[in-house]
């Protein structure tokens, strides 16, 4: 499949990197989204395939989730972005009904957001830790989030829940979050609370 909307994706891109879902039509569990596609992942054409993306599913395996039977994997933009900046506001809006679609499609328990940009294509608001909160207190269900009419709000599953990490790169796990602790413990505690729902 080819797209064009993005004309700095495109100048940028190798290809266009799909979300890889559990093979022999089994049910996919959980969908882990991310922000876009790195280096690894544009070379390959396979989401989360780089030292992050390797990281989050030993991660998921000690909770007892594998890639390819219990969970899949998609991005927020499909494509890589320049020197792997953030996607723009446009490049989301253009990509997200890809993503609306395949939710829709595979109707997964739970989706896991990893990462800040993540989050906010789905809350509307940047703010791991606000976002993280704000859906505990929602019951891990984001319906009131979703911008209202929006692709996201109209193809949501019933009963399919949404978690918020942060992000498994090696910069980003080690540091310290406002309460304190480490980025790293809040990603297994979210973890651990999607795993109970499934």
């Amino acid at each position: 499949m080819t797209c064009t909307k993005c004309q700095s994706l495109c100048a940028s891109r190798t290809q266009i990197v799909e979300p890889d879902l559990p093979e022999f039509g089994r049910p996919c569990r959980v969908l882990v989204v991310g922000e876009a596609p790195g280096a690894d992942e544009d070379v390959q054409g396979k989401g989360f395939v780089g030292r992050a993306g390797r990281t989050l599913h030993a991660l998921l395996e000690e909770h007892g989730l594998h890639r390819g039977v219990d969970y899949g994997c998609a991005n927020v933009v499909r494509c890589r972005p320049p020197e792997n900046r953030r996607p723009t506001k446009g490049e989301t809006a253009n990509c997200l009904p890809y993503l609306a679609g395949v939710i829709s499609t595979v109707k997964p328990k739970a989706v896991l957001a990893v990462g800040d940009t993540a989050a906010q294509a789905f809350m509307g608001k940047p703010g791991l830790m606000e976002n993280i909160g704000r859906l505990h207190h929602a019951n891990q269900c984001p319906r009131r989030f979703l911008e209202q009419g929006s692709v996201l709000d109209m193809k949501w599953p019933f009963g399919t829940r949404l978690f918020i990490m942060p992000h498994t790169s090696p910069l980003a796990w080690n540091r310290n979050a406002p309460d304190g602790r480490k980025w790293s413990e809040i990603g297994r505690e979210q973890i651990s609370r999607m795993v109970q729902t499934l």
